[in-house]
């Protein structure tokens, strides 16, 4: 009973809404044409007998994942969402080990170390401009067993250089380096190819962003081909991704021009919105490489949650956020939704 009410104390992960307002609360694609995934499942649901364990679709998934990645397949771990790998891995460190991350970040990582007993110390961002002392991080990683970055991090929109992380990672030979790139394809670089010259990296990726299937519940890890045989086959569940979902996947992969398309109109609009709202007065927006943006409200905050609320928009709301102040995220939308964000923040006083 003592062991439960230590977990009923975490803070609880907070699950976007899902009513009918605009919502841009939870960086889903929603520039993805919809109607190109509309018969996806009922076609995947014809190539598939749900009476038996998926087995050959795994493989077809990671053939056709390997191609698109241009790695080799033996790096590769399929997951259900990138939340599940997140949460073998935690068991992976133990318990009573330490992490080092930065703050903000992702805060479903924290939540769950906190679950697992690892401790986690977290290296303050700069609010100015999202940057990272490289010199404080890895001094304070030395300390731990393992580090957690994201690239671009979550919610602050940045991609760190890659020549930083590159430095972190020669300099923490003994450490398990997870690097979680959910929002890499709206960015400058990924890591993915590095895998086997760094035996320490892991990579975190998913189907839930670009690919415009967070429905589906689709994540992976990549990582060195002997790391990856043992989590695939001594760590992960027998069948972590149900039949349906490795389908859907394997038909949104084969075809990637609309996904490729709508990533590029995301990158456009996302320049767009950044250009304008950095012309609003008493707001800090900050550059991004994800498809949200990072905004510093000040005094506005309020104001700008109201009128939000009253235009039937969902936003991330983050609260105070230590070093930065009163902190949202806004997702990437459509040009309509992102024009009708424009006019409520050049509306408020």
């Amino acid at each position: 009973m003592r062991e439960i009410k230590k977990i009923s104390t975490i803070e609880k992960y907070s699950i976007p809404s899902g009513n009918n307002s605009c919502k841009l609360d939870a960086n889903e694609n929603l520039v993805l044409d919809k109607n190109f995934l509309i018969n996806i499942p009922l076609n995947s649901l014809k190539k598939i007998d749900l009476r038996k364990y998926p087995i050959e679709i795994y493989e077809e998934l990671y053939i056709k994942l390997s191609n698109y990645l241009m790695i080799s397949k033996e790096s590769l771990v399929l997951g259900s969402g990138s939340d599940q790998i997140i949460d073998l891995l935690l068991t992976l460190i133990g318990r009573g080990r330490r992490l080092t991350s930065i703050y903000p970040t992702f805060s479903y990582f924290k939540t769950r170390c906190q679950l697992h007993k690892v401790g986690i110390s977290e290296i303050l961002l700069s609010s100015i401009d999202n940057t990272l002392n490289n010199r404080k991080f890895t001094e304070d990683a030395k300390k731990s067993h393992a580090i957690y970055l994201c690239s671009p991090n979550n919610p602050t929109g940045n991609q760190f250089e890659k020549s930083q992380i590159l430095e972190i990672l020669s300099s923490l030979e003994n450490n398990l380096v997870i690097i979680d790139e959910a929002y890499v394809e709206f960015a400058k670089y990924s890591l993915t190819r590095l895998v086997q010259k760094y035996p320490n990296l892991v990579i975190l990726r998913t189907f839930s962003k670009a690919m415009g299937l967070a429905g589906a519940r689709i994540g992976y890890m990549i990582a060195n081909e002997e790391l990856a045989d043992l989590f695939r086959n001594k760590i992960q569940l027998p069948y972590a991704v149900n039949s349906i979902s490795l389908a859907i996947a394997i038909s949104v992969i084969s075809s990637p021009e609309k996904v490729e398309k709508s990533i590029s109109i995301i990158k456009d609009e996302r320049e767009r919105l950044y250009h304008n709202l950095s012309k609003v007065k008493k707001i800090n927006v900050y550059k991004s490489d994800a498809n949200f943006l990072f905004i510093k409200c000040n005094e506005k905050y309020d104001r700008i949650l109201e009128a939000l609320e009253n235009s039937r928009i969902i936003v991330k709301t983050l609260g105070n956020i230590e070093n930065y102040g009163n902190c949202i995220r806004i997702t990437i939308g459509t040009k309509k939704m992102n024009n009708k964000i424009l006019s409520i923040f050049n509306n408020i006083q």
